[in-house]
């Protein structure tokens, strides 16, 4: 039998979590671009389970009193990201509309031209690197905020996976 209440409290917190994720993931992106020679913003962004985790724990101890089922830690994960990719999406696309005059771009093809020579190198042809840029310069804010948007959908559903695995664990008092 499908129990609305249980759904509806998953979501709120989802919804709750899905937005302080947001924000991990916004500033993560302002430090890569504000300072691309820092590795925090990397940094940032591989936190991104464990904050995940910490917060699903959170909601598990508060809210369930130290029990939740795998399902239920997985539609939790994967709402949260979903509501996260979707705010995320749309402080990126203000920040592409509005802000960015070719930071990221520039950003980007620093990190393209590193590759190029790391290809070269090793004997790899950088054709595919060449029409990559060249994709992703012709790509108008909208479109390049989006296919982020799905980039952390798709990724984070996958992490989701092994995030709720960790739910069933329980802390000895």
């Amino acid at each position: 039998m499908i129990n609305i209440r249980a759904i509806n409290q998953t979501k709120a917190f989802a919804r709750q979590d899905g937005a302080l994720l947001s924000l991990l993931w916004i500033s993560a992106f302002a430090f890569t671009i504000l300072t691309p020679q820092s590795s925090i913003g990397g940094l940032l962004a591989l936190s991104t389970p464990f904050f995940v985790a910490w917060r699903m724990i959170s909601f598990k101890n508060y809210a369930l009193e130290g029990n939740i089922s795998y399902r239920r830690a997985l539609v939790y994960c994967m709402y949260t990201f979903f509501y996260s990719s979707l705010i995320f999406g749309v402080a990126q696309f203000l920040y592409f509309r509005f802000l960015d005059q070719g930071r990221f771009m520039g950003t980007v093809s620093t990190m393209m031209l590193a590759m190029q020579t790391t290809y070269k190198q090793n004997g790899i042809d950088t054709k595919e690197i060449n029409d990559a840029m060249t994709l992703i310069n012709t790509m108008t804010p909208l479109e390049l905020s989006f296919m982020i948007m799905v980039y952390n959908l798709i990724i984070g559903w996958i992490c989701s996976i092994f995030i709720a695995a960790f739910a069933r664990f329980k802390v000895k008092k």
